[in-house]
């Protein structure tokens, strides 16, 4: 039996007596909602135990999970001229991946003061290139060797990742969480630490399958069997369909994509509104700035 399969016969029993799974620092109890980088900070999240290490930030190697899981997914393999022209840098140290080394190490410092393990990514409308941005936001969590890092694409309706990543997948996520395909045989890993979950094409009813206990269950066995540090999901646009609202309520918190020159600030205000009654949000990224700030070296307005 796989590996994860065993792990979601766990996550079912658990969620039929009403326990949390154990390692899951996601449970949303406690957590003050609605927290924002704007206006004079964060809300602060309950702090942990005196001397304990925050849940979801421990070093790669600890938890259920050792490398011979990692191992064992199947090598991605990546054309340099078809990212490039899909602009996604797999490389670090030149100007284009500093942008997202300083956004990822943003991102991390939040998440790591919320406990958050789990992060949506998405935008209110499309265009505002979220999928651009998971993709090379993953690449660059892939480049710190003490993480291991997760990312899945669940804007099932319209997928990309797997065009800007130049893979042709077997099957799907739809498939995946279902149980119809297997996690280890479908699963792509780049390095040692990071693996993507990308789709062959839309998925059917992804609004009904995202917020179903199905995929609950899903979630706590990959956290079971595998612990990741890091999971981010690719979602689909938050004003498009319902299949983020109710997914949101699964993860730790979410970055909202705004583009530069289209999204205005009153739908920038409204969609934080919407998002905070759902999840944390952890940062507003503009996306498309032809007119950085000359104070930081990224074209990423964070805040």
């Amino acid at each position: 039996m796989e590996k994860l399969q065993q792990a979601l016969e766990k996550a079912r029993a658990n969620r039929a007596a009403g326990l949390t799974p154990q390692g899951a620092p996601y449970a949303m109890a406690g957590v003050p909602q609605g927290a924002t980088l704007q206006g004079g900070g964060p809300t602060q999240a309950p702090p942990p135990e005196t001397g304990a290490t925050p849940t979801g930030w421990a070093p790669s190697g600890r938890g259920h999970a050792d490398s011979g899981s990692w191992r064992a997914l199947a090598q991605m393999h990546i054309d340099p001229q078809t990212i490039a022209t899909n602009r996604v840098l797999v490389t670090g140290g030149n100007n284009g991946s500093a942008h997202y080394d300083i956004l990822r190490t943003r991102l991390r410092e939040e998440a790591r003061r919320h406990s958050a393990r789990r992060i949506a990514i998405l935008s209110g409308a499309p265009g505002a290139g979220k999928s651009t941005t998971t993709a090379n936001l993953g690449l660059s969590f892939g480049r710190l060797p003490f993480m291991r890092t997760m990312v899945f694409d669940f804007d099932l309706r319209q997928p990309s990742l797997h065009t800007l990543l130049g893979q042709s997948p077997a099957s799907d996520m739809g498939a995946v969480i279902s149980g119809e395909t297997g996690f280890a045989g479908h699963m792509l890993r780049h390095g040692d630490n990071l693996a993507f979950g990308l789709n062959r094409g839309p998925v059917a009813n992804s609004g009904a399958l995202l917020q179903s206990t199905q995929l609950e269950d899903f979630l706590d066995a990959v956290q079971d069997s595998y612990a990741p540090d890091l999971m981010l999901f690719d979602m689909p646009p938050f004003l498009v369909a319902d299949d983020a609202h109710g997914f949101l309520q699964q993860v730790d918190g979410v970055v909202l994509l705004v583009e530069a020159e289209v999204t205005s600030k009153a739908q920038v205000d409204l969609l934080e509104q919407k998002l905070s009654a759902l999840t944390r949000v952890l940062g507003v990224v503009l996306n498309k700035c032809h007119f950085p700030d000359e104070s930081d070296t990224a074209a990423y307005g964070y805040y």
